[in-house]
């Protein structure tokens, strides 16, 4: 028995989502569908993937990336043409920790995640020394990291940055990729392009509603489930706090 294997494709996918519109016959196979209308269904089906993608964290796409610093170095560009990290471009920060990899066992200890205002108030951005917080700045192609504080001989030799980031989803680009999900999406990315294309394909708006109430059923049990279970705990930010003497 296999719960893994099971894959569906980009045009397996466009396919089941034209037969849920009735725009093919049951018979029909991707090869026998007009190619324009497959390369206007993979756009949709693309464009839709790419704004699902902020929608949430998706806990697949979530990965670690290892920054090695560099002495009176502060910022660190990372994307698929680096050039401080080669990798996919990071969307959104979720932690960071500075590893202490000149002992043994390895010592982490967490980075404060800063917002951009936070940042960009900070007195003296270039200060020496062991790093203690961090600000990613998402850009189009590539992403920026700043440290701060600016890590000093000390830090280069002795420590490694991990940071725990969001990935953007793998483009579902040819006619036999299968989508960068895990398998039990698979129906919501059927139903979701349906949706996508319902209109396009002209399709009764007594129909359209119902398509659109499918992909919303499956796409929002999915958003519920792929949540980590552990529990999240709040505390004051003590940077908000003045104490004030008597």
């Amino acid at each position: 028995m296999s719960t893994s294997t099971y894959s569906i494709t980009r045009d397996e996918i466009i396919l089941t989502a034209l037969r849920k519109l009735g725009a093919v016959e049951p018979g029909d196979t991707a090869a026998t569908i007009d190619s324009n209308i497959v390369t206007n269904c993979a756009q949709a089906l693309n464009l839709m993937v790419k704004q699902w993608m902020t929608e949430g964290i998706k806990l697949w796409t979530v990965i670690e990336y290892t920054i090695t610093p560099v002495t009176n170095q502060s910022e660190y560009i990372i994307g698929p043409s680096g050039p401080d990290l080669v990798a996919d471009r990071p969307l959104r920060l979720i932690q960071g920790v500075i590893r202490n990899i000149a002992v043994t066992p390895y010592v982490d200890t967490p980075l404060q995640i800063l917002s951009k205002q936070e940042y960009m108030t900070l007195g003296s951005k270039f200060s020496t020394g062991i790093a203690n917080s961090v600000y990613l700045n998402p850009g189009s192609t590539s992403a920026s990291v700043k440290l701060f504080l600016t890590p000093d001989v000390a830090t280069s030799t002795n420590y490694v940055i991990i940071l725990t980031c969001q990935r953007p989803i793998y483009d579902i680009s040819t006619a036999t990729t299968v989508p960068d999900f895990p398998n039990e999406w698979m129906q919501a990315l059927v139903w979701g392009l349906a949706d996508q294309l319902s209109l396009e394909f002209g399709l009764p708006i007594n129909h359209r509603q119902e398509v659109m109430l499918r992909a919303e059923k499956y796409k929002d049990q999915l958003t519920s489930w792929d949540v980590e279970n552990e529990s999240t705990f709040f505390q004051p930010d003590s940077r908000n706090f003045t104490s004030f003497g008597r």
